[in-house]
């Protein structure tokens, strides 16, 4: 438990900064999937809509470290590739 009344504030500082990275993870998880709900449903021209936006959600979410750059880049090029693959068949 803390001591001092610095080391009281940083726990709360802490508390609030986990809650706003899991609400923001929790949202590109949200928009992620719906990707992939266009993804099987055949629809291309959504899916590329939805996926300019996710993309700067992502690269934001590497920036601020809520997500690590390689997991970023790993979840944007499995997006891309099915959603180029929708065309291709």
């Amino acid at each position: 438990m803390a001591n001092t009344s610095s080391a009281k504030k940083k726990t709360r500082v802490i508390a609030r900064k986990t809650k706003i990275r899991e609400m923001q993870k929790s949202k590109i998880k949200t928009l992620i999937k719906n990707v992939e709900s266009t993804i099987v449903k055949k629809d291309q021209k959504t899916a590329l809509e939805q996926l300019k936006t996710i993309d700067s959600k992502l690269q934001s979410a590497g920036r601020k470290k809520i997500l690590t750059k390689p997991k970023v880049s790993r979840i944007q090029k499995r997006l891309n590739s099915r959603v180029a693959a929708i065309s291709k068949k």
